[in-house]
Parts: C-alpha cells; sequence; structure tokens
C-alpha cells in the first residue's frame, strides 16, 4: 500500500505547472490514501467483473484515475474540487487505466490541441484591451 504516498515526477511531466503543483500537495496523497483505502488495494474496474466461479476479478490497482479530469476545469477551485475529490478518483491497474483514457479519447494528440486552444482562448479574453 506504500505506492500511493509517492510523488508525481515533475521532470518532462505532461501536466502543467499549475495542475503539477495540484498533483504534490498534500491534499493529493490524502485523497489518494482514501482511494486505495476505499478500493482496498484492488483494481475497481477489475472488481466489477465475475469471473467463471462467480466471484469478482482480483487485480491490484496501481493507478488513480480522475473520472473527469481535473485538467478540463475552467476556474481553479475547479480544478481542486475535481482533484481531491475522492468520489472523482477510482482505483485501476494499468491495463483499466490505458482503456479508461482510449475510450475517453483524453490523450490524443487533437484532444491535447483542443485543450491548449481552449486555453489559449481564455487567457485572450481575460488580456483582451477594452
Amino acid at each position: 500500500m506504500a505506492a500511493y504516498r509517492r510523488r508525481v515526477v515533475t521532470m518532462g511531466s505532461r501536466y502543467r505547472p499549475e495542475h503539477q503543483r495540484m498533483l504534490n500537495d498534500k491534499r493529493w496523497t490524502q485523497t489518494k490514501a482514501v482511494v486505495w483505502q476505499r478500493a482496498k488495494g484492488l483494481c475497481e474496474e477489475c472488481a466489477k467483473t465475475i469471473t467463471a466461479t462467480g466471484r469478482p476479478l482480483l487485480v491490484a490497482g496501481v493507478d488513480c484515475h480522475h473520472v473527469i479530469p481535473f485538467e478540463s476545469a475552467k476556474t481553479q477551485q475547479e480544478a481542486e474540487a475535481l482533484c481531491y475529490n475522492p468520489d472523482n478518483v477510482r482505483l485501476l491497474c494499468v491495463r483499466c487505466h490505458i482503456k479508461a483514457h482510449t475510450q475517453a479519447k483524453s490523450h490524443t494528440k487533437e484532444a491535447h490541441q483542443a485543450r491548449e486552444a481552449e486555453r489559449l482562448a481564455r487567457w485572450a479574453s481575460r488580456h483582451k484591451k477594452k
């Protein structure tokens, strides 16, 4: 269960600096601890799968996944609410985590470009001369 205590590496991160600070915050560590305890260290998606013996599939969870990505928030307060809410975080195995992002198409080049364009438009609207 010590895996939830590790810090997110800042070098070469795909996150913007303000999001990286949120993931290195003590509140994120506490949120992950709550999620790990709730899931008992098992992948929450695999646990929904019933095997041939009628029992749930037990696979170790390794990644905390935000159901609604906190990067999609429009304000810092909204991002923090999404990031630190244990109800918005699930513990997943690597396979289920990749599957979740593939289905959401959240890590595609197009999705990244759309997020950056939206961020630039918000910045421009705040700094527009009147």
